[in-house]
């Protein structure tokens, strides 16, 4: 009986004066939240029954939504709050899910979903995990490292690379400074190399996997070797979309004279994208390769990649990134944002 009435207790949240009733089952759908702290907790005031909150009651609505079961995304415009637009909504219910603790709900609005189709004539997993997951040691279940890298088991991709999602880490693309007047790198090496560029405790963190290790670059310790599948893309400021491996070809463009005679014109976009990306400074000559910087950052908003085994050194395994996606701004373009959002009327900024 005392379960019963429990159940149907009513809990008022009151946010700026528009009051909103919860159930037990509600409040502990994705649980533990700031509202089972609240009500269900062990402390004294976690006897009350009524919070008031400044928190905005639109976006609460839906929130309410979402602990009832609904799917509430993509947001419908039926449901903005009168001051936002869709993508201000969506990242101000970032904000809330954080605030309110709602882990599942901030997970669903921050990170890809996993696909909808059957994913195994990809070669992939359909399961999707998160980088900061993947360097914390917080794996799903069914997500393991073995031989063949990170891979998923259960279902029809059984044994195949989980794809890994994460935000905000630079992507370095680098030129070979030794290909020979054809274009070609010396033996063993390449045209072009990648690496994602970790923070300390990133590296700290991937060092830390089981039984494995990662090759990290000679001269940028904290770089992470990384390669591309032929098809892999590069999406540059949020307009232009490309082969990662056209990179290659743009370098051996400008680094080797008379090599863009050469150029498909397939790829003539690409590398204009590139120089516009990466511009040649004006006091350098065509010819003087023996100045051309060979080193390109890019900030990557979004990665997708899958990690990959190349088997054992000395009873270690050899793990290995290889990019699928990458969502990536210039340097110039970053700058920009730096500017504040209200508009300027000669030069002063209302």
């Amino acid at each position: 009986m005392v379960m019963a009435d429990a159940e149907r207790t009513k809990y008022k949240i009151i946010l700026r004066d528009e009051e909103f009733t919860l159930y037990k089952t509600q409040i502990e759908f994705d649980a533990p939240n700031y509202f089972t702290a609240c009500f269900f907790g062990e402390f004294a005031e976690s006897k009350q029954t009524t919070i008031a909150l400044d928190r905005n009651p639109d976006l609460f609505a839906l929130i309410v939504e979402y602990m009832s079961g609904y799917c509430v995304l993509p947001i419908s415009a039926k449901a903005l709050p009168r001051t936002m637009d869709i993508a201000t909504a969506t990242a101000n219910l970032v904000e809330d899910a954080a605030f309110y603790g709602l882990s599942r709900l901030h997970a669903l609005l921050t990170r890809p979903a996993p696909p909808r189709i059957d994913f195994a004539w990809t070669g992939f997993s359909g399961t999707v995990v998160s980088f900061d997951d993947v360097l914390k040691g917080k794996l799903p279940d069914g997500v393991s490292y073995t031989t063949s890298g990170l891979c998923s088991f259960g279902g029809n991709n059984s044994g195949k690379p989980v794809i890994i999602y994460a935000k905000d880490i630079p992507l370095r693309l680098e030129g070979n400074l030794e290909l020979d007047k054809s274009g070609r790198p010396p033996l063993n090496s390449a045209t072009a190399t990648y690496q994602l560029d970790l923070t300390n405790q990133q590296k700290a963190q991937l060092e830390m996997q089981p039984y494995s290790a990662f090759e990290f670059h000679d001269v940028h310790p904290k770089s992470l070797v990384v390669s591309v599948y032929p098809e892999s893309r590069l999406h540059l400021d949020g307009t232009s979309s490309m082969r990662v491996e056209q990179f290659a070809l743009w370098w051996r463009t400008r680094r080797v004279f008379g090599f863009a005679g050469m150029v498909e014109p397939a790829d003539e976009q690409a590398l204009r994208i590139f120089d516009e990306a990466f511009p040649r400074p004006f006091e350098d000559a065509p010819r003087r390769e023996e100045f051309d910087r060979n080193e390109f950052v890019l900030w990557g908003d979004e990665l997708l990649f899958v990690i990959t085994a190349r088997g054992f050194i000395a009873g270690t395994l050899q793990l290995h990134v290889k990019l699928l996606s990458v969502w990536a701004r210039t340097r110039a373009t970053v700058l920009e944002t730096l500017r504040p959002p209200a508009p300027s009327i000669q030069g002063v900024y209302v």
